[in-house]
């Protein structure tokens, strides 16, 4: 296997990216901790060349966040998981962007009515931020829900989707 890595600069600050055998399998804020799980977190026992475009990732956030929210459906993902949580974060992919939907939708879905509970951990355990866009789920009550990168990230992120520019005001709180 051949790993790619980069620290990209966003407007919401700085971003890891890591990216397996050309297609990407890890992108988290810098600022958040990884998690055991994440290749993130062993990326230098990987033996990841650095590079300034992992898969395609940098082009793409640089779109997205010029305005062209769609250019992050473009890139081929490669997330470590189990079956059910990579079967979650392929129905998070096929949310549009600028919309919302709640965990018990997902789990309709997915036809696991009763899994809103178990869609929820799957979401939470996503390794791809925005590329794999859990922070289009929400509450059933349409209220804003948990979120790794904070719920100010989550606000800013459906307003961008949104066409609301919020530009620093995330990375200013």
């Amino acid at each position: 296997m051949t790993y790619e890595f980069a620290i990209l600069d966003t407007p919401l600050g700085p971003t890891h990216a890591l990216a397996r055998d050309g297609r990407l399998c890890a992108l988290q804020l810098a600022t958040k901790p990884f998690r055991t799980t994440s290749p993130l977190s062993r990326v230098d026992r990987l033996g990841a060349r650095t590079v300034r475009n992992p898969a395609g990732v940098a082009t793409a956030l640089a779109e997205y966040f010029a305005g062209d929210v769609r250019a992050v459906e473009r890139l081929e993902v490669d997330p470590d998981g189990t079956e059910f949580q990579r079967r979650v974060w392929a129905a998070l992919r096929r949310i549009p962007a600028g919309e919302t939907t709640s965990y018990g939708a997902i789990a309709r879905e997915l036809a696991m009515p009763t899994a809103s509970r178990a869609v929820g951990a799957a979401n939470g355990a996503n390794p791809i931020w925005i590329v794999v866009p859990c922070h289009r789920v929400i509450g059933a009550s349409g209220a804003l829900t948990g979120y790794a990168g904070g719920l100010d990230v989550k606000r800013w992120l459906l307003a961008h989707e949104q066409g609301q520019r919020m530009l620093g005001a995330a990375a200013a709180s």
